[in-house]
């Protein structure tokens, strides 16, 4: 009973999707500051693209990413996920970003979430 003492209360749904978009907005944004995460896709490294939206997110918050070339091929084999949705509340965010190597190239990575 004591740990329930230290979880927030809930906010409404409205406050707390708007809340979950933002914090997508500006990991996202943080990891391309420093072109992190063109370079991941880059390398095809989707497992450390995982790791990355893992460590960053709450434990609370489900994600699905999707990476995107500028057709709209679908470039990521597997889905980087942290499990499935326990939530029919699923916010969607798109992020544009660029390689920044030899061969310029856009990328979208489309992030699904929902809080559980």
């Amino acid at each position: 009973m004591s740990c329930l003492s230290i979880i927030p209360a809930s906010t409404s749904v409205k406050d707390s999707t708007e809340n979950i978009d933002s914090t997508a907005q500006n990991i996202l944004s943080s990891f391309d500051s420093n072109v992190h995460l063109a370079a991941l896709i880059n390398s095809q490294n989707w497992a450390s693209l995982k790791e990355c939206l893992e460590s960053s997110l709450p434990l609370i918050v489900w994600f699905n990413s999707t990476v995107f070339d500028q057709t709209m091929h679908i470039l990521n084999p597997f889905p980087i996920s942290n499990a499935s949705t326990a939530s029919d509340k699923i916010i969607l965010t798109d992020y544009i970003c660029a390689s920044q190597s030899g061969t310029y190239a856009i990328y979208i990575l489309q992030l699904q979430l929902s809080q559980v």
